[in-house]
């Protein structure tokens, strides 16, 4: 009875982490997460084939960390879907490899799913955006605008205003929806999150909870119009809908 009430109370939450070649901010991400506020979580470590010192920062820590590595490297969207196949929480939370957690996040994520009244698909938070390059100023993530919840459907088929590492899901709903689609590259996240954001209402916290990094390795061109191509589609697959 005792570990009932305890789950109800802390449901445990699988922290979802892909991985190909992100070494040189890894460390800090992984840390990030030993450094919550909360503490019943496992973190399942995907390592999409990499070829520099990514494994090793993985294996260094304790078995909280569950290391996995594809048989080759695959696309993103498969990566993400293996890996999601791994986690055994409640809830599911995204963490890139290059971007970080504010201490109290899943505390105050988790109290927010556990105080609604109404079921929620998802929990979002504000986001700080940094440059690495040290070339643009860090910024807050829609800094000026209240984050929405509740219905957040016809906002979101707008502008995918969620960022990944921001995200926290309920695990029922997430596959209730389908979950990740292979098939993607850029924008399987976005499709998951309209496909919720369809079926179940949203919750938020106004407060920054994570820092989504920005390097010249995750701004090309070419994945930004393969993104703006799927984000079409992932907004077509909801349709048709008169909230949108």
């Amino acid at each position: 009875r005792d570990i009932c009430k305890m789950k109800k109370k802390y449901p445990f939450v699988s922290v979802v982490i892909n991985c190909y070649n992100g070494e040189s901010f890894l460390r800090e991400a992984i840390e990030s997460v030993y450094k919550q506020t909360y503490n019943n979580w496992e973190i399942v470590f995907w390592d999409n084939c990499s070829t520099d010192q990514s494994s090793t920062i993985a294996k260094s820590f304790d078995k909280k960390l569950k290391y996995f590595k594809s048989d080759q490297t695959t696309e993103l969207g498969e990566a993400r879907v293996s890996a999601v196949n791994e986690a055994k929480g409640d809830f599911i939370a995204f963490l890139d490899s290059d971007d970080l957690w504010m201490e109290d996040k899943l505390k105050d994520q988790i109290e927010v799913f556990l105080s609604s009244k109404k079921p929620l698909g998802l929990v979002y938070g504000r986001s700080e955006v940094i440059f690495e390059e040290k070339k643009e100023k860090n910024f807050i993530h829609l800094e000026d605008k209240i984050l929405p919840d509740g219905d957040v459907l016809g906002e979101l088929a707008r502008e995918n205003f969620i960022v990944f590492s921001s995200a926290v899901v309920d695990r029922v709903a997430f596959y209730k929806c389908g979950g990740f689609k292979k098939h993607l590259k850029n924008s399987m996240d976005y499709s998951i999150f309209l496909k919720l954001a369809k079926n179940y209402r949203f919750g938020v916290i106004q407060e920054v909870c994570c820092k989504n990094r920005i390097h010249k390795e995750n701004l090309s061109n070419k994945q930004k119009v393969v993104g703006a191509i799927e984000a079409i589609e992932a907004v077509k697959s909801i349709l048709p809908d008169k909230r949108v």
